[in-house]
C-alpha cells in the first residue's frame, strides 16, 4: 500500500463536524462560529471529528511526515455574511499535481491535474456549483495559499490569519451584457480568422456581417470569463435539438494553456444530462486534442472543421 493511500486510510477514521462541550455536533449550528477553535492534529485524532480546517492540518502533518511536497489552500465566497469556505491540500508527485480531498464528501478522493492552475480552476468551479443555491453568482470567490496556522485559534482568528496569506486566484463566470458587444464581436472575429485560412475580401465581408447580426441576437446567452476582476474571454452554449452546442469559447492569448478552458468545459458544459456538440477547426490542434481528452468524438467533418460530440451514457 502506498503512502498516499495510507494517509487516506487515516483520514477515513475522521468524521465531519465539531463537538461542543456536551458532545453535540454543532457544525451546522448558529453557535458554531462562536465556539469553534482550530484543533491540533493530535486532538483531531483523539476526537475523530473535525471540519475541513482541522482535517487539513492532520493531512499536512501526515504528508510532511512522509516527505511529500504539499501546499494548503483556503477558498471562500465573499458574501459579507456567512463567508462559506473550504480548505484543501495539494501535493506534487511524478511531475503531476494532486488534490487530496477527504472532508468534502462529494469530492472525496485523489484528483490528478497537469498543473496547479488547472487544479485551482477545477476546485473553484466545483465549489461555486456546490453553493449556487446559497449565494449570488455575482460574488467574488477567492483563494489563498496559507502556511500552518497556530492551533486553538478561534473562527474569527482563523479568517484573520488567512487574510494575511497569499491571495492567488480570482476567477468567475457571469452574464454578458450589451456593453460587451464590441469585445465579443472582436473575440468571435479573432477566433474565426485565426484558423480560417486564405479568406477573400468577399468572405471577410460576409463574416463581418454575420458577426454583427449574430452576436447582438445572442448576447443574453453569452457569459464573460473573468480573472482577477478582468474579462479575459467569453463562452456561448446554446440549446439545440440534439442537446447543447458549445458554440464558442474564447480566452485571450496570455491566459491560455493554464487549465481555465478545460475546467470550464468539464464543469459548466459537460456536467449535465445533455449530449454536447461543437465545431473545431482542424488547424486548431491544441483545442482538438483537448476535446478528445475530454471525451469528444468526431461525428462529421468538412474541409476545414470537425463536428464533435460527447454523448451521455
Amino acid at each position: 500500500m502506498d503512502n498516499i493511500q495510507k494517509i487516506m486510510n487515516v483520514m477515513e477514521q475522521i468524521e465531519y463536524g465539531f463537538l461542543d462541550d456536551n458532545g453535540n455536533n454543532i457544525c451546522d449550528s448558529v453557535d458554531f462560529n462562536k465556539v469553534y477553535y482550530l484543533m491540533s492534529p493530535e486532538e483531531l485524532v483523539n476526537k475523530k471529528i473535525g471540519v475541513c480546517w482541522d482535517q487539513v492540518e492532520l493531512e499536512r502533518k501526515l504528508f510532511e511526515k512522509n516527505n511529500i511536497k504539499n501546499e494548503t489552500y483556503f477558498i471562500y465566497i465573499d458574501d459579507k455574511n456567512n463567508l462559506p469556505s473550504h480548505t484543501f491540500l495539494v501535493y506534487y508527485m511524478d511531475n503531476k499535481v494532486y488534490w487530496f480531498e477527504h472532508s468534502w464528501f462529494d469530492e472525496k478522493g485523489i484528483h490528478e491535474y497537469n498543473n496547479l492552475n488547472e487544479l485551482l480552476n477545477d476546485i473553484k468551479i466545483k465549489f461555486v456549483k456546490s453553493r449556487e443555491n446559497e449565494v449570488s453568482k455575482d460574488l467574488n470567490v477567492l483563494i489563498y495559499k496559507y502556511n500552518k496556522p497556530n492551533y486553538n485559534i478561534s473562527y474569527d482568528e482563523f479568517y484573520n490569519y488567512i487574510f494575511t496569506q497569499k491571495k492567488i486566484f480570482n476567477f468567475k463566470i457571469e452574464n454578458a451584457t450589451i456593453n460587451d458587444l464590441d469585445r465579443i464581436k472582436y473575440y468571435k472575429l479573432k477566433s474565426i480568422v485565426e484558423y480560417a485560412k486564405n479568406l477573400s475580401e468577399e468572405e471577410m465581408t460576409k463574416i463581418d456581417n454575420y458577426i454583427c447580426k449574430s452576436v447582438p441576437a445572442l448576447i443574453k446567452e453569452y457569459k464573460n470569463i473573468i480573472y482577477n476582476k478582468k474579462i479575459i474571454g467569453s463562452i456561448l452554449v446554446r440549446k439545440i435539438d440534439e442537446g447543447l452546442l458549445l458554440d464558442e469559447i474564447f480566452i485571450e492569448k496570455e491566459y491560455r494553456n493554464n487549465g481555465i478552458g478545460s475546467s470550464i468545459i468539464k464543469n459548466y458544459v459537460l456536467d449535465n444530462d445533455d449530449n454536447i456538440y461543437l465545431w473545431v477547426y482542424k488547424d486548431n490542434i491544441k483545442a482538438f486534442n483537448l476535446y478528445k481528452k475530454l471525451g469528444f468524438k468526431i461525428k462529421e467533418e468538412t474541409n476545414s472543421r470537425y463536428y464533435m460530440e460527447s454523448q451521455k451514457n
